[in-house]
Formats: C-alpha cells, structure tokens, sequence
C-alpha cells in the first residue's frame, strides 16, 4: 500500500492539528491497515486465464414455442350459446383423435328430433300422393280407353252408313264427331293430370329432400360439439377474455374463440427479440446455444430459422426490437412452452486464443489493467462477447486473475470498492 494512501486514512483532526501520534501508536496501526489490505485482497474473488475456442456472439432471452402448433376454437353453429362440459386436463401429452373438449348437445338434440320427426310425416305425406296419383291416373286411363274404343265403333258405324238414307248417315257422323271430341280430351286429361301430378310429386320430394338434408347438417353439427386432436402435441387452455382466466368446464364460449392449442412437441423453436443495433450481426442458419433457465445445467443445440424485417417497440422503451426465431435441434421432454431460455447467437468462433471475464479487466489512465497475484498487470485485449475478453499479451494460460480491484478501497468500509468495469 502506498504511503499516501495510509495517510489518507488518517483521522483529519490530526492532519489539520498537525498533532503528533505516538511512534508505537503509528507501527500499530500501519500494520492493521496491511493486515486488512491483505485479507481484502485474500478475499478478492478470481477467475483462471482459459486458452480455448472463443465465441463471438451476442446474448438474449427468449421464450420456448413449438414450431407447429394447433389452436381448437369454438365452432359456429345455429343452435344457441354452447357450453363447454368436458375439457382434458391441460398438459396432458395426446395422439391425434383423442378428444379435446366436448359440449352440451341439448340444442342439437331437439332439432335432430324436430326434424326426424318432419321427415316422417313428409315422406308420408309423398307415399299417399303416389297412391292417390296411381289410383286416379288408372281411373283416367280407363275413360280414356273406353273413350278411345267408343272412337272407333263409331267410325265403323259410319261405314256401314254409306248406303243408308241421309238423315241416319248425318246421325252417325255427328256421333263419331262426339267420340273423337271425347276421346280427344281424354288424352289432353291424361297428359294434364301427368303434369300437374309431376309437379306436385316433385314439390313433396323437395320437401322431403329438404327435411333429410336438414336431418344430416344437424346430424353433422353435432359432431362438431366434441373437438378431437388433429394432431399429436401437449394441451395448453387458452385464455377466456371474458372471465380474464384460462377456459374451463362451464365457460359458455363464443364462435370462433380459441379453447385449446396443441403445440407439437417434436419441433420446438425459441423465440427471442434483438437489439436493432445487434440485430444486423444475425444471420440466418447461425448456431446457436440455448439454456432453460429452469434448467440452467442443460444446453441445447440450435440455428437461427428466421430474423424479423420489422422492429417492435417494446413497453415504454424506445428501442426497437427485431423477432429472431431459433430452431432447436433434437427434442427433450424438459422443452415446454412458454419456458424462459437464454439464447446465445454465435456470429463467428475464434480457436487457441486466451480470454478471461470481462469483470477481471479494469480501466486506469487510458490502459487495460488486471490483477494477476494481486499486482497490476497491463494487457492488451481482443475481441469480447457478452462475458468474455481476449487477452492477445500481458497473461499466460493458467494465470489467475482478480474479478475486483484490489487496491481500490472504500474509505468509509476498508473494503474493494466497487469496480471500473471495461
């Protein structure tokens, strides 16, 4: 320690007074404070001077999602306010065709039974139209056969007339001409009655028809009030808007509303937001390495999927913020969504160089300082990342260095005061 800077911790009165201490007082206390500057430097927390692959990257949070994803909403049909009565637990890992959430039928129930009873009184009523139809056209194609032979014995009557007086020949004319008329409009009955009774037969069909698609839709509608998983993923309960919680048995949803999402868990993607200022230093396929917060002993693999071409302001900040999404390789059942990750994005990696933590390097008239055995040592310094330093002279491998300035002391404690950080 230097000597003014034991003068320093002096008390003032004696500096001003200029009172003089007892020689043996002094030897005392020199030799406390260079105990305590030797314990404070003891207790100085270090770090090894490494010699390895360094990354240059830069460092963010993120949030696990999986890349496909399916969300089950409310379906839109025409039978009033549904009402969810089934929900599977959430978190539950499913398989494609397992059901998802089931509704009351009750609505759909009556209609089903409205309208399977409407078909069975409209086919009945198409089944005795047939009857009646077949029924009166026999009776009509009847008249109209009898019409037709009455037709023909009076032209032969009119023959056998040719040589008879007058008077009895117009007779027999004026007979065939009856017969002709008659059995003429029979034939225009008979084709009139086909038309009318065609139309009629068709307007009952219709309705028939009509009455059985209704039957199907609502048949097909209530399929629809069980939601089956389309495809294999873990179950997570979205939020009801209306209630402010996750949905849940009872929840009276409106058409359209998202109920549950069925993330794929077989590709799973974090998605993190950069800096615009870094964000240019982000390319697609760059590697990058992810650990779960919850899980901060496990790392995973990963590449940049995608970098977002628009900012985002974020809360009150003015700072922009551009979507990076990564994705993970390989799968882990530890992967959950919405997990909180920290996501290293590595631009290039640097192989054999010396670093140490960013914390060991301290600013002092205009050079790079560290603290190798607790002397100041000068160094000159690389290229550094979120935590680290390359140190290109001034330290070995295997070198320690001091994460604190040990000379700098408070005053006011006797303690390192805290550190001009690089």
């Amino acid at each position: 320690m230097k000597f003014s800077n034991v003068l320093s911790l002096v008390p003032p009165r004696f500096r001003k007074k200029k009172i003089a201490l007892p020689i043996a007082g002094v030897v005392v206390f020199l030799l406390l404070l260079v105990i305590l500057s030797a314990s404070n430097k003891e207790n100085v927390a270090t770090a090894d001077v490494h010699r390895g692959e360094f990354f240059v990257s830069i460092k963010n949070s993120g949030e696990i999602r999986a890349a496909n994803s399916f969300t089950l909403t409310t379906p839109r049909l025409r039978y009033g306010q549904l009402q969810i009565i089934y929900l599977i637990p959430e978190g539950t890992t499913v398989k494609a065709g397992d059901v998802i959430v089931r509704f009351a039928t009750t609505d759909v129930d009556k209609t089903i039974a409205d309208k399977q009873s409407e078909l069975s009184i409209n086919q009945s009523d198409l089944d005795k139209f047939k009857a009646d139809r077949d029924l009166k056209l026999s009776e009509l194609d009847g008249n109209l056969r009898n019409a037709e032979l009455s037709y023909e014995q009076a032209k032969l009557q009119v023959e056998k007339m040719k040589f008879e007086a007058e008077l009895q020949r117009k007779e027999t004319e004026i007979n065939l001409e009856r017969s002709r008329i008659a059995f003429e409009q029979a034939k225009k009955t008979v084709e009139s009655q086909g038309i009318v009774d065609k139309s009629e037969e068709r307007k009952l069909t219709l309705k028939l028809q009509q009455t059985q698609n209704d039957l199907k839709r609502a048949e097909q509608d209530k399929e629809q009030y069980t939601l089956k998983a389309t495809l294999g993923g873990l179950a997570v309960y979205e939020t009801n808007w209306n209630t402010g919680r996750k949905v849940a048995v009872g929840d009276s949803p409106w058409g359209g509303m998202s109920l549950v999402s069925l993330p794929d868990l077989s590709r799973m993607q974090s998605v993190t937001n950069v800096n615009e200022v870094e964000v240019s230093k982000v390319k697609k396929d760059q590697a990058v390495k992810i650990k779960l917060d919850a899980f901060p002993d496990k790392e995973f693999e990963g590449t940049v999927a995608s970098v977002g071409t628009i900012g985002q302001q974020r809360d009150q900040s003015t700072t922009k913020t551009f979507e990076v999404i990564v994705d993970i390789k390989g799968t882990d059942p530890v992967l959950k969504p919405g997990m909180t990750t920290s996501n290293e994005v590595v631009m290039t990696s640097i192989p054999g160089v010396l670093f140490i933590p960013i914390e060991a390097v301290f600013e002092k008239d205009g050079k790079n300082i560290v603290y190798k055995n607790s002397r100041a040592q000068e160094v000159t310094l690389g290229t550094k990342n979120s935590n680290f330093v390359i140190v290109t002279a001034g330290l070995e491998e295997g070198d320690k260095v001091a994460l604190r300035d040990p000379e700098a002391l408070d005053a006011r404690t006797g303690k390192p005061a805290p550190e001009k950080k690089l």
